[in-house]
């Protein structure tokens, strides 16, 4: 099923710059906001931690975002993202292997957690992809069911990798684990600067494939007879969301939510068309996880109980958003 019309609106070169040119600015002006906002007086060292912050999470924002809706748009599912389909959590795996190896054989965290991280993620997509689909078709409720089953077990690994890890690594383990936007990053940016450049790259990818999720919208048969290859696609797809989900979780850990979420909005007020809405979604997301990890350092100024993770944030709005959309689901399923 599907809330797509036949024909999504035209998409037109000056709407499209005037639209990149907005959204780039409202992202700068957000971006500015949160480098000044913060419990310690501001200083040089202090903003440029917050600048780089910022754009850490704007990074993972964007990421998780452009995921979700590639997702969303390839099932023909709203349910759909990278956090409940476990590829987050098959990240999550790799980015600890990456980290327990970078801490024993001192080297460089760059070298190993992106490289791993990636890895993880493209085993669980594969996995849950082999497990929902038959002849050819992938059934978005198997898939749901498989990312659930995948997140248990994915879940019961890091446990486990936990349990081997040195007690002075153990704090900075369990803060990761629970998505939190890391501060260290402009000591030594390399992981921040492979991450956007993967993220962009991938970003650019799933806009220039918006009309083929377009058309997938009406159906894979439609589709296919209107000249798009529903299988290549379907890979692509997998391929490019798992390497900017690893990226995400690189960075910040394994923040749910944030797919399910932005893109959702952006479609209530944008329309079903992928090609805006893979440029949208993006800032939005990128935008969204600046404020919420700006509202998290926030709140150790205002209850002195110290900072929150962003990830505990965006489970808690998503938590009831995702019921919210699955009942809504269930009734139009039942209509």
């Amino acid at each position: 099923m599907t809330d797509l019309p036949v024909q999504p609106p035209a998409l037109t070169g000056r709407k499209l710059a005037i639209c990149l040119l907005g959204l780039l600015l409202a992202s700068v002006a957000v971006a500015a906001a949160c480098s000044l906002a913060g419990q310690y007086r501001l200083t040089a060292e202090i903003w440029r931690i917050r600048l780089y912050r910022a754009a850490a999470a704007a990074v993972v924002g964007a990421a998780l975002a452009v995921g979700g809706l590639a997702l969303q748009g390839l099932l023909r599912n709203p349910l759909a993202e990278p956090y409940i389909l476990g590829i987050s959590s098959g990240a999550g795996v790799g980015v600890l292997l990456g980290l327990a190896l970078a801490t024993r054989l001192a080297l460089p965290r760059w070298s190993t957690t992106p490289f791993l991280s990636l890895l993880g993620a493209l085993a669980t997509s594969a996995v849950v992809y082999g497990v929902a689909q038959r002849r050819g078709r992938l059934s978005p409720y198997v898939l749901l069911l498989s990312g659930v089953m995948i997140n248990v077990f994915n879940g019961a690994l890091i446990l486990a990798i936990l349990q081997f890890t040195r007690p002075t690594d153990m704090i900075h383990f369990i803060g990761w684990g629970m998505g939190q936007v890391p501060e260290w990053l402009w000591d030594d940016p390399v992981l921040l600067i492979v991450a956007a450049t993967i993220v962009i790259g991938g970003w650019f990818v799933m806009f220039v494939h918006g009309a083929a999720f377009n058309a997938l919208g009406l159906g894979d048969d439609v589709a296919a007879s209107s000249g798009v290859s529903v299988h290549r696609l379907r890979m692509l797809t997998f391929v490019v969301v798992s390497l900017m989900t690893a990226m995400a979780v690189a960075l910040a850990g394994p923040i749910g939510f944030v797919g399910l979420i932005v893109p959702h909005v952006c479609r209530i007020f944008l329309g079903p068309d992928h090609r805006l809405l893979a440029i949208v979604s993006g800032f939005v997301g990128a935008m969204f996880l600046m404020a919420a990890d700006t509202f998290c350092r926030m709140i150790d100024r205002w209850t002195d109980l110290g900072e929150l993770p962003v990830g505990v944030i965006t489970a808690l709005v998503g938590g009831p958003f995702f019921i919210w959309l699955l009942r809504r689901r269930f009734r139009e399923d039942a209509a």
